[in-house]
């Protein structure tokens, strides 16, 4: 009996991670943020502002934010420590800080986050992801968070013409 517990939740999973495999890339034209995304996730409105959009679970429980913005700060280091500054109710579990980058990862109440911002453009411009999502489906979302993070690129930008050098 246990046998066939197992091989029916290994066909679950199989089923749940094929269908994650059906990705789309996003790009910000404002920033040239690029992300995948996947394919059932559907987009929120755009801001008034250009700088992303965030993507909802077809259940609604969780999201992916894909965005670009200024680097406005007088050093890394200070965007960085900002980057590092939970928000209320947050609490970080994880820190990778590499010198033109940092992954934050934390839990808010019964949800976790992950944040990844990368600097191109010459240093101009972050580049940033952030995918939330509940706690207790975290085995679920391991690799789709695994995905996104490693899909997180820059690109053109009609705002910053440091990017199209």
């Amino acid at each position: 009996m246990m046998h066939w517990i197992a091989v029916f939740l290994f066909a679950i999973g199989l089923v749940a991670l094929a269908r994650a495999e059906s990705w789309r890339t996003y790009f910000n034209d404002r920033f040239g943020t690029t992300a995948d995304v996947p394919s059932d996730w559907r987009p929120g409105p755009p801001p008034a502002n250009g700088d992303g959009l965030v993507f909802t679970s077809p259940d609604g429980q969780a999201s992916i934010a894909v965005y670009g913005s200024l680097h406005n700060w007088d050093t890394i280091e200070q965007a960085v420590a900002i980057f590092e500054t939970p928000s209320e109710g947050e609490t970080i579990t994880y820190k990778h800080r590499e010198p033109r980058s940092i992954v934050i990862s934390g839990t808010r109440g019964d949800r976790i986050y992950y944040a990844k911002s990368m600097l191109s453009c010459r240093d101009n411009v972050w580049n940033s992801v952030r995918i939330e999502y509940p706690a207790a489906r975290k085995e679920t979302f391991d690799s789709l968070v695994k995905h996104v993070a490693d899909s997180l690129r820059s690109g053109h930008s009609y705002q910053v013409a440091e990017c199209n050098k």
